[in-house]
């Protein structure tokens, strides 16, 4: 008993010196510090889930974003009731300006020629959510109901400055136009244009989709003043 206690003690310290061939031995201890994690891709928007006693003001202030492109995204009309567990899309500053977004140039004959035009209707349809408060949200454009498929044209001549996905928008052309003019069409298909190229009022420049925070086919057009929303119907006339 006392040899076989004996070779039971030293046991331990002849594997050590004769290295362990067990196969588990050599695979590599798990680094102490926390995972490496791939970069984050950058969204157009986030989401937030409201926690009770959570204002609207409150969670503007902690993104920084506008209270009222909030509520334009989420359909919020009264700001002073939202409630607990309730998923808020948080647009960032790409739902002003989207990336890719860069100022266009215009020759004295395109100035010309474009100065002579107004707005056109970008398509036939029925209205369905206007500009400004309505009863169930705030917008800064309207929303026209239009066949899936259906070709949005350029109300305006002008150069795009953008086309691609732009957050709860989905596809998305926006038009640049002089004098400080912009136009959107959102919600689209398929974009018929790209960024840079030059298009002529009336040209097709989409077609009717629901992209996006859209659930019936729609299109969602905007007038830009200078980067600020103004009423399409004060500037539209007939085609």
């Amino acid at each position: 008993m006392k040899a076989l206690s004996a070779f039971i003690l030293t046991m331990p310290f002849i594997l050590l010196l004769l290295g362990c061939t067990c196969p588990t031995c050599n695979i590599p201890s798990t680094p102490s510090g926390p995972p490496s994690t791939s970069p984050k891709i950058k969204t157009p928007y986030r989401v937030h889930i409201v926690s009770r006693g959570e204002t609207l003001w409150h969670i503007s202030k902690q993104y920084g974003v506008n209270i009222h492109d909030i509520m334009a995204v989420n359909h919020i009309e009264d700001p002073t009731h939202i409630i607990a567990g309730t998923q808020l899309i948080i647009p960032s500053t790409a739902y002003k300006t989207p990336r890719g977004t860069t100022p266009a140039s215009f020759t004295p004959s395109q100035k010309s020629y474009i100065g002579k035009e107004g707005f056109i209707w970008p398509i036939r349809g029925k209205i369905t959510t206007y500009f400004g408060k309505t009863k169930s949200k705030v917008s800064k454009g309207i929303d026209i109901k239009a066949p899936l498929g259906a070709y949005v044209k350029a109300s305006q001549s002008g150069k795009v400055i953008f086309s691609g996905n732009y957050g709860p928008f989905g596809k998305t052309v926006i038009l640049q136009h002089p004098s400080g003019f912009s136009s959107v069409y959102a919600h689209n298909r398929i974009n018929l244009v790209k960024k840079g190229q030059w298009v002529r009022q009336g040209q097709n420049i989409a077609t009717v989709g629901m992209t996006g925070h859209a659930y019936t086919p729609t299109l969602h057009f905007e007038i830009r003043r200078k980067s600020t929303a103004v009423d399409p119907l004060k500037y539209m006339r007939s085609p």
